[in-house]
C-alpha cells in the first residue's frame, strides 16, 4: 500500500494550493515553507513558517505549513495545535475541509484512529453538504485507509465502495480499484481482489504515467503471489521489468526484482530469491534508495 500512501500526500498538497488565504506580506516566507516542506526539508520550513507568523500570528496558511512540517517530524502534538488553530482561522467549506484533512492525516500518522476518524467524517459532513463530490469521495477514501490501518478492514471495503461510487474518471476509477484489491487480498479474498487489480491495471494502462503502470504491475503480482498463482504473478512483474528498462528507471527495475524475489520465496526457492534481492540491493545502492532497500535488506535477513 505504500504508493496509496503517496497519493494521499499528494492530494493533500494539491488541497492546500486550491483554496489560499491573503498571504499579505508574509507570502515569500509562506512560499518558501511550501517549497521546503515539498521538498522534505521539515526544519527549513518550520523557519519560513516561524518568519511568516512574526509578521501576522493569525496566518491560516502559515500555521497550514507549519503543521505539516512538524509533521513530517513526527511532532504530532506540535503539528496538531498549528494545524488546529488554521482550521478555526478557516472562512470557506473548501478551506475547513483542507484543513481538516491535513488534521487527520497528522492524527492517523499519531496512530490516533478514533480521532482521526471523527476529523475525516467531519470534513466529509461538509462535502455532502456542499455536493461536492470530489472531497466526498476523497474524504471516503482517507475514512478506508484509517480502517485499514486500524484493522477494520471490512468497514474499509465499504468506506472504499462507496467512494468508488464517486469516482469521476480513469485516474480516480484506478485508485479506487487499487484500495479496493489490496483490502480484499488482506482478508484473503483472492478473487475479489484480483478481479479489482485487474480493473486497477485496466484504467492505468489507458490513463497512468509510468510510475503508476509499474506499480499496478507489481501489485498485480503481488495480489497473484498471495493467491498462490505464482505463474501469472511472474508475468504481472515482468511487465514492470520490461517497463522500467524501456523506460531507464533502476528503481522500477530493483522493485520489480524484489517482487520476483517474494514469488520465489513462496515457491521456496531461497537461492534463486536471494540472487534476485542482491541483485535489487545493488541498484538501490547505485542510486540511493534506502527505502526499498532497507525491505530488501529484511527480506534477505528472513532467508538466513
Amino acid at each position: 500500500m505504500q504508493f496509496r500512501r503517496i497519493s494521499t500526500i499528494a492530494f493533500l498538497i494539491i488541497f492546500s494550493s486550491i483554496a489560499q488565504a491573503n498571504e499579505g506580506d508574509a507570502a515569500p516566507n509562506i512560499q518558501a515553507c511550501k517549497q521546503a516542506v515539498s521538498e522534505g526539508d521539515a526544519a527549513k520550513a518550520l523557519t519560513y513558517a516561524e518568519q511568516a507568523l512574526k509578521q501576522n500570528k493569525v496566518n491560516r496558511d502559515a500555521l497550514l505549513c507549519k503543521g505539516r512540517a512538524h509533521g513530517q517530524l513526527e511532532q504530532f502534538n506540535e503539528a496538531l495545535t498549528a494545524l488546529q488553530a488554521a482550521e478555526k482561522l478557516s472562512a470557506t467549506p473548501i478551506e475547513h475541509m483542507i484543513a481538516l484533512t491535513f488534521i487527520g492525516y497528522a492524527q492517523k500518522n499519531a496512530r490516533q484512529f478514533p480521532e482521526a476518524l471523527v476529523t475525516y467524517r467531519q470534513s466529509l459532513a461538509t462535502a455532502q453538504a456542499g455536493k461536492d463530490k470530489r472531497f466526498e469521495r476523497i474524504n471516503l477514501n482517507l475514512i478506508g485507509d484509517v480502517l485499514v490501518d486500524s484493522n477494520q478492514l471490512e468497514a474499509a471495503l465499504e468506506s472504499y465502495q462507496a467512494g468508488s461510487k464517486l469516482a469521476a474518471n480513469d485516474n480516480e476509477r484506478a485508485d479506487n480499484y487499487a484500495r479496493l484489491a489490496a483490502t480484499y487480498s488482506s482478508l484473503g479474498k483472492h478473487d475479489q481482489a484480483i478481479e479489482n487489480q485487474i480493473k486497477a491495471v485496466l484504467a492505468e494502462e489507458r490513463v497512468g504515467d509510468q510510475d503508476h503502470q509499474a506499480n499496478a504491475y507489481l501489485e498485480m503480482g503481488r495480489i497473484y503471489t498471495a493467491a498462490a498463482q505464482y505463474d501469472k504473478a511472474e508475468k504481472a512483474i515482468e511487465k514492470t521489468t520490461k517497463l522500467s528498462k524501456e523506460q531507464g528507471s533502476d528503481f522500477w527495475e530493483a522493485k520489480s526484482y524484489y517482487y520476483l524475489a517474494l514469488v520465489r520465496i513462496a515457491q521456496g526457492q531461497s537461492s534463486a530469491a536471494k540472487t534476485l534481492l542482491m541483485d535489487a540491493q545493488h541498484i538501490c545502492e547505485k542510486i540511493g534508495e534506502e527505502g526499498l532497500n532497507n525491505q530488501i535488506k529484511q527480506a534477505l535477513a528472513n532467508l538466513k
